[in-house]
Formats: structure tokens, C-alpha cells, sequence
């Protein structure tokens, strides 16, 4: 079969050596020589060709010639000319128009072949999501109950403990003879008492392990008003500390400075009137505090005796009086332990009929 080298050499042999060679193919010589395609250089350099060469080539193409594939060289020249002179008609096919009912009917087919799978797999898809999102929600309903449960018990010991520290501030809240730190301690727990009520009064509308509420509600209620009536008290005694306060009451003429005296006695009338207006109002208390204001009037009074005798140097006159001062405080200090008493029972049995909480 004839190679690409062979192609060449024909290329490059003289014209009529071309002639030789296609008569030897059997091919019609219709060659015309145009000395005008080819430079001066390429006609000297196809003269200077080896006549052993072409002589060679000769012989190389009868041998060809001799072989049972002559055909196959008129295919592959005919190949080799379309390659290199290629047809300039374009293909038909190319310009063929799209079939797009052709198109539409496939894609109409292909979504009935998937309309089986597709629906039922759609179908289970949201089957899953539904019951997936029925657990979450059961899961998530069942940790909110516990973690209520949890802070259940923990607020109900907290405050059944706090409960338990009543009986001891009812004491220190109506025994004056606890100091004004006791006193001030005690309304501190009665702060934290009511706070673990609230959280657990919160709480108490959450509660599902609790059938009879309203028992539950009613006892809460009289913790609470035993609770703000014990805070009312220690503010009532705190207020009452500071009412007719007297340090000393000097009688003697050696001791005696009356522009001092004045003063302090003012300034005691004045803090007692403020701490008065400023007095809660408890039941027990009621006849306590109109004793109040009655001794404020009576030792306003007194006070003015009292430095009017130290002035006109009646000194007998001058302790009679502060005796009476001293007795007007010493009588609304008696009321006002006799109202701590009554409070203290009172107090008391409510501590005793209250009921621990669930």
C-alpha cells in the first residue's frame, strides 16, 4: 500500500515524471504544467532530484501495482484529495429543524414512567417528617415536664425549710430583747422566705401532680399574710426605737446647759412625729399607736415645763417633770410590749394551723 512518504516523493518529482507514475496507476495523465504556481527555487530544487530516487519510487509503485490492493490506493487518494480539497457544500443535517412535539412527548413520558416512584416516595418522605416531628415534640414536652418537676422539689424543700425558720423570727420580731441587728436579720429571712413563695406560687400553675389546688392556694395565702404582717412588725419596731428616746434628763444646777437641752429635746419631738407619721397600720398595733400619738402631745408638753423650771432654777419642780417624762415613755413602751404579746399568739396559731407545702 502506498505510504505517505510515496505521496511526497510524487509531489516533489518533475511533471513528467508525475505523468510515469499515474500511467503506472492507471490514472488519466491530465497535468498541465503552470511554471507560474512555484518559485524559482522549488523548480531548481525538483531538477537537482535524484534520479535514484525516482527510479526507486518506479519500481516501489510497480510493485504496488502488482498486489491484489489497487483499490485500496484509489481509496486512500481519493481520501487523501477530499482532505485536502475539502467539499465547501455544507451538510443537510445540519439544517434540519428540531422536533420539539418529538421532545415534549419524551419529556411527557419520562414524568409518567417517574409518577409512579416519585408519589409514593413523596408520600414517605412526609410520613417520616410528620412522625419525626411528632417524637421531637413528645421528647421536648416530656424534658419540659421533668425539668419542672425537678425545680418542683427543689423550690417546695427550699420553701418548707424557709417556713420552718417562722416560729424563730416571730420570737425576735415581738421580744424587744433582741437588738436592732436581730431585728434587722430576721426581716432579711422574711425577704428570702417570700421570694421562695413567689417562685413557687409561679410554679403552682405548671403543676400536674396536684389535684386539689385551691387547698393548696388558700394555705400559700396565709403564709404570705403572715409573712408581710411579721415584716410589717420588725418596720413598726424599728420606727418605734426611735420615738421619745431619752438619754438623760439632768435635774442639778451643775449639770444643767439649758441651750443643750433644748435642742436635744427638739430634735427629739421632731424624729418622733416623722417616725410616727410613718407607722404601718397592723390591728394589734392600733391601740398602741393612738398611745403614740397621745404621749407625743403629753411630752411636747412636759418638755417645755421641764426647761421653764431649769430656767426659774426650780430644780425640785424640774425633776418632778422629767419623772413625768420618763413615765409617759415608760407607758407607751408597756402598750407597745402588751401589742407584741397579742401579735405573738396571734402569730403562733397561725404558724400551727398552716400545712407544709406539696
Amino acid at each position: 500500500m502506498m505510504n505517505i512518504r510515496d505521496y511526497f516523493l510524487i509531489n516533489k518529482t518533475k511533471n513528467p515524471n508525475k505523468i510515469k507514475i499515474l500511467d503506472l496507476l492507471g490514472f488519466e495523465a491530465d497535468i498541465s504544467i503552470d511554471t507560474s504556481e512555484y518559485q524559482i527555487e522549488n523548480i531548481e530544487e525538483s531538477d537537482n532530484l535524484d534520479q535514484q530516487s525516482f527510479d526507486k519510487l518506479v519500481s516501489n509503485t510497480e510493485e504496488i501495482l502488482s498486489t491484489p490492493i489497487q483499490s485500496s490506493i484509489e481509496t486512500y487518494l481519493n481520501t487523501t484529495e477530499n482532505i485536502i480539497e475539502p467539499s465547501l457544500e455544507p451538510s443537510t443535517d445540519t439544517f434540519n429543524p428540531l422536533k420539539i412535539t418529538s421532545q415534549i412527548q419524551k419529556v411527557w413520558s419520562d414524568l409518567e414512567s417517574r409518577r409512579k416512584w416519585v408519589f409514593p416516595t413523596f408520600i414517605g418522605i412526609l410520613v417520616v417528617l410528620i412522625f419525626s416531628l411528632s417524637i421531637t415534640s413528645f421528647l421536648n414536652y416530656r424534658n419540659v415536664q421533668t425539668e419542672i418537676a425537678e425545680d418542683a422539689v427543689v423550690v417546695t424543700s427550699n420553701s418548707n425549710e424557709l417556713i420552718d425558720l417562722l416560729p424563730t423570727l416571730i420570737e425576735i420580731s415581738t421580744n424587744t430583747f433582741y437588738s436592732k441587728y436581730d431585728v434587722s436579720n430576721a426581716s432579711a429571712n422574711l425577704q428570702q422566705i417570700e421570694s421562695s413563695l413567689i417562685e413557687y406560687r409561679e410554679n403552682l400553675d405548671s403543676r400536674t401532680d396536684i389535684l386539689d389546688k385551691e387547698e393548696v392556694i388558700s394555705n400559700l395565702n396565709n403564709i404570705f399574710l403572715l409573712v408581710n404582717e411579721l415584716d410589717l412588725v420588725i418596720s413598726y419596731r424599728i420606727l418605734i426605737s426611735e420615738i421619745l428616746v431619752y438619754e438623760e434628763l439632768p435635774v442639778k444646777e451643775e449639770n444643767v446647759n439649758i441651750d443643750l437641752l433644748t435642742t436635744e429635746l427638739s430634735s427629739i419631738i421632731a424624729q418622733s412625729k416623722v417616725n410616727y407619721s410613718s407607722l404601718p397600720e397592723i390591728a394589734e398595733f392600733s391601740n398602741h399607736k393612738n398611745l403614740v400619738e397621745v404621749a407625743l402631745i403629753t411630752a411636747e408638753d412636759l418638755h417645755g415645763r421641764y426647761l421653764a423650771a431649769l430656767r426659774n432654777n426650780e430644780y425640785e419642780v424640774a425633776e418632778s417633770i422629767s419623772s413625768a417624762i420618763l413615765l409617759n415613755k415608760s407607758t407607751e413602751v408597756r402598750a407597745f410590749e402588751n401589742s407584741l404579746s397579742a401579735f405573738n399568739q396571734k402569730s403562733l396559731n397561725i404558724y400551727n394551723n398552716l400545712a407544709d407545702l406539696p
